[in-house]
């Protein structure tokens, strides 16, 4: 019975002292270990949270700067289309000017040089288009008639050809001739035809008035 109660209770704790402070040493250094990881894993998910932050804020900012870059190049293209727009109608304009100036002082002189041989040569192609036919009645200005009827009369040749009467209208130009036949007729008239350039001429001319500044920007609003 006695021998139950001879331990000796310094002595054990003496001896189980250092394995408890081994002990406690651990567990602080797993603890230790257990805040490290934990300040590590923080540390790195804040950091992807920052870089995923940041990367959105970037790509924004590269989206607006790409769309500022967009309208400025828009702009920028259409006010060249503009630019390119007002110099190709100011040139148009320039050069149906040129072309209306230079008809006003030619046709005329061309019209006084040539018309009663342009009208010959044209009375000429009409009886060969009209051949085949036994009369024809061809009708020109008093100044052809004068200066032409013989010739004119005797392009239907002789014998069977056909058979060609001139006669001079008063109210005709040297420029106009009438010719007709029995089946249709054919009427030429060069300074109808003269006339007609110059309007187109002309309509061409006022249809391509240069456009404004403020008519750009109205029709831009």
């Amino acid at each position: 019975m006695t021998g139950i109660f001879e331990r000796n209770f310094d002595q054990e704790l003496m001896q189980g002292a250092p394995l408890a402070a081994a002990s406690l040493a651990a567990d602080s250094l797993a603890l230790e270990k257990m805040k490290k990881h934990l300040q590590d894993e923080a540390y790195t998910n804040g950091f992807r949270a920052g870089e995923a932050e940041a990367r959105q804020e970037a790509e924004a900012n590269l989206s607006n700067r790409q769309q500022a870059a967009l309208e400025t190049l828009v702009n920028s293209l259409a006010e060249l289309r503009d630019e390119t727009d007002a110099h190709r109608q100011a040139v148009e304009h320039q050069l149906l000017e040129f072309a209306l100036n230079t008809c006003e002082l030619v046709l005329p002189e061309v019209l006084s040089a040539t018309s009663k041989r342009r009208v010959v040569d044209q009375i000429k192609r009409c009886i060969t288009l009209a051949g085949g036919v036994s009369t024809l009645t061809v009708t020109v200005s008093e100044t052809v008639m004068r200066d032409h009827g013989a010739e004119l009369a005797n392009l239907g040749g002789s014998g069977e050809g056909t058979r060609i009467t001139v006669q001079a209208d008063p109210s005709m130009e040297d420029g106009d001739a009438r010719v007709a036949w029995q089946h249709g007729s054919m009427t030429y008239s060069l300074p109808r035809i003269t006339q007609s350039i110059l309007g187109a001429v002309r309509q061409a001319l006022a249809e391509a008035q240069p456009e404004t500044t403020q008519d750009r920007n109205v029709t831009h609003d």
